[in-house]
């Protein structure tokens, strides 16, 4: 089976742009993927902080050296 590679002509003779990242996407991409991941990521920190703190009566991370 062969296969076809597109022409430079475009679909049906019109010129179709190239992809590129665009603001909007990168938009998304921050409020999507970004934030979700770092929220994910702070409320892990927050927990792991609470468990050793009760639990083990340790300080975590930061908050030793802080507080």
């Amino acid at each position: 089976m062969s296969q076809e590679k597109s022409s430079p002509d475009g679909v049906f003779g019109q010129v179709v742009p190239r992809r590129r990242l665009t603001r909007w996407a990168a938009y998304y991409f921050l409020l999507y993927v970004c934030l979700p991941v770092l929220a994910l990521g702070v409320l892990a920190d927050g927990l792991l902080y609470l468990v050793s703190s009760v639990l083990f009566d340790r300080c975590h991370a930061l908050f030793c050296l802080l507080g």
